[in-house]
């Protein structure tokens, strides 16, 4: 289930999420909103894309989710053969 969830004013003058095109930073943002209370989610873009940008058919979330995850923003790790992030 979606949650609320609140951007503090310094979301949007990090220097290091600066880094990443303005649709990475939304995703990093969007993904706040469908992850569970710890933080957590299934990795699947496909899903993730539609929760997100469901109407966006020009963005590439595993690309997005690769930029974001080499600068530290997110974590993959897989849970008895469960891809997570």
């Amino acid at each position: 289930m979606a949650r609320a969830r609140l951007l503090k004013p310094g979301f949007f003058t990090n220097e290091d999420l600066c880094e990443l095109p303005a649709f990475g930073r939304l995703l990093f943002a969007g993904l706040w909103t469908i992850a569970d209370r710890e933080g957590r989610l299934e990795d699947r873009p496909k899903r993730i894309k539609a929760a997100v940008f469901p109407y966006d058919p020009e963005v590439d979330v595993p690309t997005l989710l690769d930029g974001l995850e080499a600068r530290g923003f997110v974590r993959r790790y897989k849970v008895d053969g469960l891809a997570l992030l």
